[in-house]
Formats: structure tokens, sequence, C-alpha cells
């Protein structure tokens, strides 16, 4: 099964609202990327991720040129392992991205396929709408108050005691 972090657009507000809206969810699959491994930056350019796409070129660039230094294989062994890297961390990295323009994340949802994820994901959420579960800021009991390690009457600061309180 595959997780997929589940990204709302800025003028989102419920999953009640507008099906448009709703349609405009992002399900980013937390998984090894082989498009972005292959192709990496035509898919940086389809996904709009221009902040990331600059760091790539700049760490490329300077790691090609330091194994190019180096000479014999070393060069393709970079560049095999920036693909590689970027490959891992490209999902991640475009939820870093939704982020920074304004997206925020709803929830995490897991399904062999993103059609399964995605009737996973709804079908939670509206069970949470009906039945939501009380937390502790909703209940009416106080805020417990911190535990204080103590002594006798001196309060425990750190590892050691104080001289008064060493036998």
């Amino acid at each position: 099964m595959t997780s997929y972090v589940v990204m709302a657009p800025p003028e989102f507000e419920t999953l009640g609202g507008d099906p448009e809206i709703t349609g405009d969810l992002q399900f980013v699959p937390d998984r090894f990327s082989a498009l972005a491994f292959l192709f990496s930056i035509p898919w940086m350019l389809v996904h709009r991720m221009w902040l990331v796409l600059l760091g790539y070129l700049t760490i490329t660039l300077v790691i090609e040129a330091t194994a190019l230094s180096l000479g014999g294989p070393a060069a393709g062994i970079a560049a095999l392992a920036i693909a590689f890297l970027f490959g891992f961390e490209a999902q991640t990295l475009r939820c870093w991205s939704l982020q920074r323009k304004g997206w925020h994340m709803l929830g995490v949802a897991e399904g062999v396929a993103k059609e399964e994820a995605e009737l996973r994901f709804f079908r939670n959420r509206a069970d949470f709408e009906q039945n939501p579960i009380k937390s502790d800021r909703q209940s009416s009991r106080p805020a417990a108050e911190p535990i204080v390690p103590r002594i006798g009457s001196e309060q425990v600061v750190g590892l050691t005691l104080g001289p008064e309180t060493r036998q």
C-alpha cells in the first residue's frame, strides 16, 4: 500500500463544500518517483517547483563540476546518485512547494492506487464529521498542572541536588 499526503488549496474550507474545490485536492504519493528519477527537470517544470528547480540545478552543477575535476567514472556516479536522491525525495519536495504556495495538509490516506486512497480518505472524513472525537481542548476538565520533582520542600533542578539535601 502507498501512503498519500492530502493537500488542500488555500481557498479550501470543508469537504461538504463545492465539489469542484474538493476535486482540486492533491493526493501526493509518499514513494519513489520513477518519472522524477528519469526526467528530473521536466518533472519539476510540470509541477511548477521553481525554487526546487533552482536548488537542483545549483547542487547538480557544483557536484558535477567537482566530479569532473576528479576524472574517471566519478561524474557518472555523481549524476546517478543525484538522480536517485531526487527520485526518493521528489514527492516530499512537491509537498513543500505546495505548502509555500499556501496549500495545507488535510491528512494522510492509504491505498493500493490513488483512487482507493481517495475513497478511504473521503469515507473516513465523512465518518469523522458525523461522529467527531472529543479532544482535550473541548473537554470540561481543567488542564493538569505540570509535575515538579521535589525532595522534601526543595525543588529538584537538573540531575544533582543542592548541598543541603545531600547526606
